[in-house]
């Protein structure tokens, strides 16, 4: 078994100058200096959405004017409602790209489901190209019919106001239900340049819905930096990145969590702690935040706060449980023989004031992506909380079935594994399971109900010698009985990654497909249907040609 690598920092996507990538801005190559040799990970990059030169070419052009060669996809529903045409760089032409999933099931009400996605459909001027917005999509037919909305105010093309109109763009969301009709959408919200130095500017914020998602009140503040509240830029050396929501269901309380990546005045990297922010106002007004991790001074060796990934669950009896990946080390160099990443399961029962932790197993990070794929991918964790039975599900996908050269250490042949663990009480984890398929499975999300438990994620497993990718479930009673779960494939047919999104070698090639989003997701309402959310590469055939949509199901689990 190989050892894991250690989270850190690196530059952007090794050796590529990215031409078209994702919502989620984070801290630029320049600005980032590797803490440790050991540390291997790009915990954040800086992302471009769309170039501008037309030489430069996405695969979804070499679609346009022909039939979109993939069928009928029903069962599998396409959520996009008013897609636009990129107008202009290397996928004008195509309809726009949308990735990086999130779903919640009302509570009351297990027809009303909502959505999110990084949603580029939107020109931003100031930029000249599309650029990332949060969007909600809403159902109350139990998901066969879907309703898009933006999520207002968040930056310049969402109609953003003061500090919000420097913002050129929004993502990495996540949508949560509150009790009665509550809907909570959280956002990163980024400015593509820092004209004083430093850092971007970042904020997490979040938007409130009372009608179940159709429509949305303006942004409240969690955090927010590199900007003053007219909206001229301002000087920061931190980097807020990937919010996560959890809700109470039986209150107004509500809990955010973050990474916050924080630089010297130099902007030399010097840590990435977790952060969570609660409010007991149904997220009209969020107290000062709170590290998770513990603080470098005094370091003694364990859990360090070089971490990403957060992932909160609010429990029955009002515990916050946040899981997130950790690199845990003798020394705050992280350079010793033992030192590791690991998935790690905070519990806080004073409401997010102070934690315990836990750590529930070595998480083997996967290279910078897959054997003979371009995009990139992460091994961090999502959690479920089941309240029919109290008890708590984590599952990441990490590589440590992967084959690995004895020598070099260099990745020969990935073999991704999702990787399920269970807890009655936070603290104490069961023996890891690995489910999955000789092939690689990544992105693992999962929903727990009733003592049921659906592990979701992409797979490689029906192309196994190609690059098509297909989205599975495997579901179970309780965590031991997923280990013998089959594989069930939800996607009706394999497809190509590579539609959307390039970058360029320095002798001038194109990479495709450099990127698909960071994360899927699942939920499960109270009627046991579970809704897996993904980023398809279909488009909508007889409509439109390939790109990357946002799909879903309705799935029966066995009573």
């Amino acid at each position: 078994m190989r050892r894991s690598a250690i989270l850190g920092v690196i530059g952007l996507v090794g050796s590529l100058a990215l031409v078209a990538m994702p919502a989620t801005a984070a801290p630029s190559a320049a600005a980032v200096a590797v803490h440790n040799p050991l540390l291997k990970e790009a915990l954040a990059e800086e992302e471009e959405s769309d170039s501008d030169d037309p030489a430069q070419s996405a695969l979804c052009q070499s679609y346009l004017g022909h039939p979109n060669p993939y069928g009928n996809p029903a069962p599998n529903v396409d959520q996009i409602v008013g897609d636009t045409v990129v107008p202009v760089g290397s996928q004008a032409g195509c309809s726009a790209a949308q990735n990086e999933t999130t779903i919640a099931v009302n509570p009351r009400n297990p027809r009303n489901i909502v959505a999110g996605a990084n949603d580029y459909r939107l020109f931003n001027a100031r930029e000249n190209r599309n650029d990332s917005a949060s969007f909600a999509y809403t159902s109350f037919d139990g998901g066969h019919s879907w309703r898009n909305v933006a999520i207002p105010g968040l930056t310049i093309t969402a109609g953003g106001t003061g500090a919000f109109s420097w913002f050129d763009g929004s993502g990495d969301p996540v949508v949560a239900f509150g009790p009665g009709n509550t809907v909570y959408f959280a956002s990163l919200v980024f400015s593509r340049s820092a004209p004083l130095g430093g850092q971007d500017a970042t904020g997490i914020v979040v938007n409130v819905s009372h009608d179940g998602g159709l429509h949305w009140g303006g942004p409240h503040v969690v955090a927010m930096n590199g900007v003053n509240a007219d909206g001229t830029p301002a000087v920061t050396h931190i980097f807020n990145d990937k919010p996560w929501f959890a809700a109470d269901p039986s209150n107004g309380r509500v809990y955010v969590t973050w990474t916050k990546f924080t630089y010297d005045n130099d902007d030399n990297y010097l840590e990435s702690p977790i952060m969570e922010s609660a409010s007991v106002d149904f997220g009209s007004h969020f107290a000062t935040p709170v590290r998770i991790p513990p603080s470098l001074t005094g370091f003694a060796g364990g859990i360090t706060p070089y971490d990403q990934g957060s992932n909160p669950q609010v429990g029955n009896d009002g515990k916050l449980y946040v899981a997130y990946e950790a690199s845990v080390c003798a020394t705050a160099a992280c350079d010793a023989a033992g030192d590791r990443d690991a998935t790690v399961v905070a519990t806080s029962t004073d409401h997010g004031r102070t934690f315990r932790h836990a750590i529930v197993d070595t998480n083997y990070d996967f290279p910078d992506t897959l054997t003979a794929e371009n995009f990139r991918l992460n091994s961090f964790p999502q959690l479920a909380y089941d309240r029919g039975n109290g008890k708590l599900t984590v599952v990441w996908s990490d590589d440590r079935n992967g084959l690995y050269d004895a020598t070099t250490g260099a990745s020969v042949r990935t073999n991704g594994d999702n990787v399920v663990s269970a807890s009655g009480n936070g603290k104490s984890w069961s023996r890891p399971l690995v489910i999955g398929t000789p092939q690689d499975e990544f992105f693992s999300a999962v929903a727990a109900r009733d003592g049921k438990v659906a592990i979701a994620s992409y797979t490689r497993h029906y192309d196994r010698n190609g690059i098509n990718l297909d989205f599975a479930y495997w579901a179970g009673s309780g965590t031991q009985s997923l280990s013998r779960a089959a594989t069930q494939r939800i996607t009706t047919v394999s497809e190509n990654p590579q539609v959307q999104f390039l970058a360029v070698n320095p002798d001038g090639s194109e990479v495709q497909g450099v990127f698909i989003g960071d994360y899927a997701a699942v939920a499960v309402g109270n009627d046991l249907r579970i809704h897996p959310c993904w980023t398809d590469f279909r488009g909508r055939p007889g409509v439109n040609t390939p790109n990357q949509d946002i799909y879903t199901q309705s799935i029966q689990l066995k009573h």
